[in-house]
């Protein structure tokens, strides 16, 4: 329920940097979706305040990351008019981030540490299982941009 939220988010973004212009038949479409959204789901569900916290808290930055990435789209001169261009400037960016956090919560000496990583077959599956969805995710985010 609270990840159609993304939307709305995408949408004040989009209206603070003024890359929409404000219209209340705008605003009502997209509050019928995420409603109707919310209506589907509602008695499927448990709710955890911290869960809440975290889906909000990534609905809201991924609306502020479309808005800036919009914004990138439209300089021209900075090299961004292209998808493939897009992915190079930004991955490194997105790769950094996700490093430092994942750091920080898992801690790599406790991943690195696991049985996965104990012989060279387990190895190579293990990157293996980490490469397939790498290249999925890198063409999604493609086709996004």
């Amino acid at each position: 329920m609270c990840k159609s939220s993304s939307l709305i988010f995408v949408l004040l973004f989009a209206f603070l940097f003024r890359l929409e212009i404000f219209s209340w038949r705008l605003v009502f479409v997209i509050t019928l979706i995420s409603a109707g959204v919310v209506l589907m789901v509602a008695s499927e569900t448990a709710f955890h305040l911290a869960g809440m916290f975290m889906v909000f808290s990534a609905s809201a930055l991924g609306g502020l990351r479309w808005s800036l990435t919009q914004i990138l789209l439209k300089k021209r001169n900075m090299g961004m008019d292209t998808p493939v261009a897009t992915v190079y400037w930004l991955a490194p960016v997105m790769w950094f981030t996700l490093t430092f956090v994942s750091m920080v919560i898992e801690g790599w000496g406790n991943v690195f540490s696991l049985p996965v990583w104990g012989t060279p077959e387990k190895m190579v599956r293990t990157l293996g299982l980490i490469a397939a969805p790498g290249c999925l995710a890198f063409a999604m985010v493609l086709s996004e941009y």
